[in-house]
């Protein structure tokens, strides 16, 4: 399944993706873990998920689909070097003042 990121932070993630049911099983049931592939700048990062909640888009007028916050369970310690510089670069240009 393919989606996107509404949000990042160095410990989760909020993502927006088309459905919440693979086939016959949802995505976001207790004690799921979920194999996230992340395409950075940098190259692509793989991340082992947990989902801590989710609400469906249906009144959203930007988006459809469902909204899914997860917290990020586990990454190599090479992923997790790109993720951080990631995280941090994108603070850094959250945080310049607009002008």
């Amino acid at each position: 399944m393919e989606g996107h990121t509404l949000d990042i932070s160095g410990s989760g993630l909020a993502l927006i993706v088309p459905a919440i049911t693979l086939g016959e099983h949802h995505i976001v049931g207790d004690n799921r873990t979920l194999n996230v592939n992340l395409q950075l700048l940098g190259g692509p990062i793989d991340l082992k998920v947990t989902p801590v909640r989710y609400e469906s888009l249906e009144e959203d007028e930007t988006e459809t689909g469902y909204l899914i916050g997860v917290r990020i369970l586990e990454m190599s310690d090479a992923h997790r070097s790109k993720f951080a510089e990631y995280v941090a670069t994108f603070q850094i240009e959250s945080q310049k003042p607009k002008s």
